[in-house]
């Protein structure tokens, strides 16, 4: 088979029967569907069992012991036997049959690109989504990197939203981070290659308070991992060579911002690879944008608009 779709789940009994339709529903021939349970307490493992008989390309497993997060999406990477790597979260789903089929057929056809995504779409929260790019194409992948820390958000988006290739991740995801789960393997991934961009609604990503991810961050399990990410990220000798002004200006911004002090060791690396005329500058673009930026956000999700276009990329 071609693409493995994994989907990990963990008490997702209110969801994961419209997230399984969704991926039964996909047109795209040469699929295999792997369920890991990690050991769920609510009514999931009912849910996957009558899907499984539903269709033989479903196949589940429940973990002999609790995982957690990280460890579930590597599991079910392990046991994935497909070329091409289609995460689905289980509170998640397709929005046309098609979705895999052109995820597919974007990595076939560009043979540089290790991600392919799709426009960013939520359920569930009063929000505006990134939109990458204004048209579908191929990217570079390490110019998309600084262009994420520029911004200082996913470009990407959530697993639910790519597919990449399984020869590129046989890493695995880094078990140090769970709130930066895919920002760090998106990032791992286009250091090694391309992003293809599909300029258009294929998944959508449900915004609830419920989700994993959401509950770690609530309690404090995630509160570190931005501060830890850019330790590793700002000493790559090719990301010194790539960065912009701007990028190390917003993360040292940022960084100061969210933890004060404990930011200086990283913050005053960064400081070095940036003139002071430039960081300066960069301080008062960024003063007389922001303002503007969020008064048309707030507009926007007063009138339900969901978004405008807020990086186009050099191809």
């Amino acid at each position: 088979m071609k693409v493995s779709i994994l989907v990990p789940t963990y008490n997702s009994e209110r969801h994961l029967a419209e997230c399984l339709d969704s991926v039964l529903a996909q047109d795209y021939a040469g699929l295999e569907i792997l369920v890991a349970d990690d050991n769920s307490t609510d009514g999931t493992v009912p849910i996957i069992k009558e899907y499984a008989t539903r269709d033989a390309r479903l196949r589940w497993w429940q973990n002999p012991r609790t995982l957690g997060l990280v460890g579930n999406h590597n599991a079910c990477l392990r046991e994935a036997r497909g070329e091409f790597i289609k995460f689905v979260h289980a509170d998640d789903k397709f929005l046309v049959p098609s979705a895999v089929r052109k995820m597919a057929a974007a990595l076939e056809a560009n043979p540089s690109a290790v991600l392919v995504g799709c426009r960013q779409h939520l359920t569930g929260a009063k929000s505006s989504p990134t939109i990458f790019a204004k048209v579908s194409g191929l990217f570079n992948g390490r110019q998309t990197i600084v262009a994420s820390l520029e911004q200082n958000t996913n470009l990407i988006g959530q697993p639910t939203l790519a597919m990449f290739r399984q020869s590129a991740a046989a890493r695995g995801f880094d078990v140090r981070f769970t709130g930066h789960l895919d920002f760090e393997m998106w990032f791992h991934l286009l250091e090694r290659g391309d992003f293809y961009y599909l300029a258009e609604d294929l998944a959508t990503w449900r915004v609830h308070s419920g989700q994993q991810t959401a509950r770690r961050a609530n309690n404090g399990a995630v509160e570190d991992e931005q501060l830890m990410f850019m330790e590793c990220y700002c000493a790559k000798p090719w990301l010194k060579l790539a960065a912009t002004d701007r990028m190390w200006f917003s993360q040292i911004y940022y960084l100061r911002k969210k933890y004060g002090r404990r930011a200086g060791p990283v913050t005053s690396v960064m400081m070095a690879q940036i003139r002071s005329p430039a960081f300066a500058w960069q301080w008062v673009r960024h003063k007389l944008t922001r303002p503007v930026q969020n008064f048309a956000r707030h507009l926007r999700l007063r009138s339900g608009f969901s978004p405008v276009a807020t990086q186009v990329l050099p191809g």
